[in-house]
């Protein structure tokens, strides 16, 4: 089994701040405009998707990282077996063999089959 970092970044932003936000890395950093699907806009970050979400009900910014597995089931057992729950209640992705957990300290992860 093989876990490693995923293609996409996840940036949870409050609505207050989320123009502003988005201006910074289109603006300030230059980063290119990938496109925008409802609430989020996403822009290339090296060789990942950076998504900034807009988040009607957030406080303060919050940050989600995608991992991929090449054996998603045996990574399932590995994270229950060391105690680390599944968060599948962060983010319904219907149809998807994917799941949600988060690391010790809070951060989000999207673990995706590879």
């Amino acid at each position: 089994m093989k876990i490693e970092g995923g293609n996409n970044i996840a940036i949870k932003i409050p609505k207050y701040k989320f123009e502003e936000t988005v201006a910074f890395y289109k603006d300030v950093l230059g980063l290119p405009h990938k496109g925008t699907e409802a609430n989020s806009v996403a822009f290339e970050f090296g060789s990942s998707t950076l998504w900034l979400d807009c988040m009607e009900n957030y406080a303060q910014q919050d940050v989600w990282l995608e991992l991929k597995s090449s054996r998603l089931e045996e990574t399932s057992q590995l994270f229950n077996k060391v105690k680390i729950p599944r968060r599948d209640e962060v983010e319904i992705h219907e149809h998807s063999a994917g799941f949600w957990i988060s690391d010790p300290a809070g951060t989000i992860l999207r673990i995706n089959p590879k």
